[in-house]
């Protein structure tokens, strides 16, 4: 049987830090957003940014893909016109898988391999199953929740739930990560990472 992938705590800190400070750079920390809103900015009035719609005919929401593929300075975002409509109406899956190919991007996942990364979902016992093959998947997830959310994530006092609906995120992977980013663990070497980088910078 082939093994989950795991991501360190030293690379969660890593993938945290990259997707939070690439989201400061568009919006303010506590101001949540539609990725659909995301990606159109990015690619208004832009040559190297593209959305490229298709009709897929697919009626369930998890049979339906989005793709990035980055060349050099142009990237194209491929996506069933569907889920585009169905993120900017608010859904929660669609908005993830989005977050999910903002997430390849961030991590320069492209630098490894020019492929079009496409976010999946697999149909399982209990219904659709984001179970992610590979580590570069998985950490797409996790950037996901860490760009839609933000430092959001660290705050105790906000519900899961709540915090996924206002981010319009994946609750299970926002309370899977929220629990995560409140370890000691994980804001020792975050808070290592944060000294490292001001040291480096004087």
């Amino acid at each position: 049987m082939r093994r989950r992938p795991v991501l360190s705590t030293t690379r969660t800190a890593q993938v945290f830090r990259e997707m939070v400070s690439l989201r400061r750079d568009y919006r303010q920390d506590g101001t949540f957003f539609r990725m659909s809103e995301f990606w159109e900015d990015l690619c208004e009035n832009s040559d190297e940014w593209t959305i490229k719609p298709y009709k897929s005919g697919e009626t369930e929401d998890f049979k339906r893909k989005a793709g990035v593929v980055a060349l050099g300075d142009r990237v194209t975002l491929t996506v069933d016109s569907k889920l585009m409509d169905k993120a900017k109406s608010g859904c929660a899956l669609s908005n993830f898988i989005l977050a999910h190919e903002v997430g390849h991007l961030g991590l320069d996942h492209f630098a490894r391999s020019s492929m079009t990364k496409n976010f999946q979902l697999f149909s399982g016992p209990s219904g659709a199953v984001n179970a992610p093959p590979t580590l570069e998947e998985l950490e797409a997830n996790y950037a996901a929740v860490f760009f839609q959310c933000g430092p959001s994530l660290l705050d105790k006092n906000l519900d899961g739930l709540q915090l996924a609906r206002q981010a319009f995120s994946d609750v299970y992977y926002v309370r899977k990560l929220q629990r995560l980013v409140q370890l000691d663990a994980f804001k020792n070497e975050l808070y290592r990472q944060q000294r490292v980088s001001e040291r480096v910078v004087l």
